[in-house]
């Protein structure tokens, strides 16, 4: 019988989830056209904002899941409150811990695939429609990829591998590493490859790091190597600065990568570390938020209607967002492990739902 019951319990907790997502997913797609629509100018019409927002949704249905779980449950297992079932199930002998371990396991069928999704389809949809979104916008080529960012510059074709996000203190700036600059003549004539080690900019004019050049001529080909060299180019920094996908963006994988890059150069890696460890919880996130919604259910279950069930879920989804990011922002601060910070309002909701479950009725 209570094999029965989870899974009676778990369905009720996924369908309600499922639903929540896919109306929630929808609402933000929606907000999401509009703000595209606004950026429709020049060779950027609605129907590249239609792609562009294709792309993205993977994305967006990943980010708003931890709260649509919550929501979800609530809806879900709240309903079977509202008829009475959980309190049959109560008067059996099924403690109130072990049915919400049940919608838990029932949220957890749908977690699986979300992070899968979030792991090797948003990422990418993410970086392509960006590139896409800039290119059309700016009247460059911009394409992204597993290989860093391309750019056309005028005949010229500029491959930055390892554009890098630095935070220091709280503030973030991008590093631009690993430059490959292909120079050509014509249609199809290569005249020269410059490597630069780093690219910045200051202020006026791009200037290349640790340059080396090889020339191709009829003779034969001939390298130059120089520690500084200016690089002429119509690029504008803002221009690169929007095209870097940010760490929130890539995938587990990629910031494993840039971790261990930035490591062996020794650069800051706390923006990756922070989202590497979100991305590693983040099962553990809607696990938490889903057992905390819990209470909620059980308490007065009869004279709660689903009105004030989603108060309750949008209230907690909401507060746990904020204090998540704002402790998130204070270790970035005062440079505290980023998994302790991520950890605590995790440990925080688990520990106050359990306590609240095992009370005795």
């Amino acid at each position: 019988m209570i094999k029965l019951v989870d899974l009676y319990i778990g369905r009720a907790a996924m369908l309600g989830s499922l639903a929540v997502w896919c109306v929630l997913t929808t609402l933000f797609i929606l907000l999401s056209l509009l703000d595209e629509l606004r950026a429709v100018e020049n060779d950027y019409g609605t129907l590249d904002a239609l792609w562009v927002l294709a792309m993205t949704t993977p994305r967006l249905a990943y980010q708003i899941f931890p709260v649509s779980a919550l929501l979800g449950a609530l809806l879900g297992v709240g309903g079977l409150a509202a008829s009475n079932e959980l309190v049959a199930f109560r008067t059996s002998g099924i403690s109130r811990l072990r049915l919400a371990v049940a919608a838990l396991a029932g949220t957890m069928i749908l977690t699986i695939p979300v992070m899968i999704m979030g792991e090797w389809i948003a990422p990418r949809a993410e970086q392509q429609a960006r590139a896409f979104r800039l290119s059309e916008q700016v009247g460059q080529a911009i394409i992204g990829g597993p290989s860093g960012m391309w750019i056309r510059d005028g005949a010229d074709v500029v491959n930055i591998q390892r554009p890098i996000l630095l935070a220091e203190r709280g503030r973030q700036s991008v590093d631009f590493n690993n430059i490959v600059i292909y120079h050509f003549s014509g249609e199809a004539n290569l005249r020269s490859i410059t490597r630069a080690r780093t690219a910045t900019h200051d202020g006026a004019n791009w200037n290349l790091e640790q340059v080396a050049s090889v020339q191709f001529s009829e003779p034969g080909a001939s390298i130059t190597r120089s520690e500084r060299e200016e690089w002429s180019t119509e690029v504008r920094p803002e221009l690169l600065d929007s095209a870097v996908t940010r760490p929130k963006y890539l995938s587990a994988r990629s910031l494993w990568d840039y971790m261990q890059y930035l490591e062996e150069n020794g650069l800051d890696d706390s923006a990756y570390i922070a989202v590497l460890w979100e991305k590693v919880l983040f099962p553990f996130t809607v696990l938490s938020l889903v057992l905390a919604g819990m209470p909620f259910v059980f308490a007065q279950a009869r004279s709660q209607n689903t009105g004030v069930r989603l108060f309750f879920g949008m209230t907690l989804g909401g507060i746990f967002m904020i204090v998540s990011r704002a402790l998130q922002k204070l270790g970035a601060v005062y440079e505290f492990s980023p998994l302790l910070m991520i950890l605590i309002p995790i440990l925080v909701l688990v520990s106050a739902a359990i306590i609240i479950l095992r009370r005795s009725v």
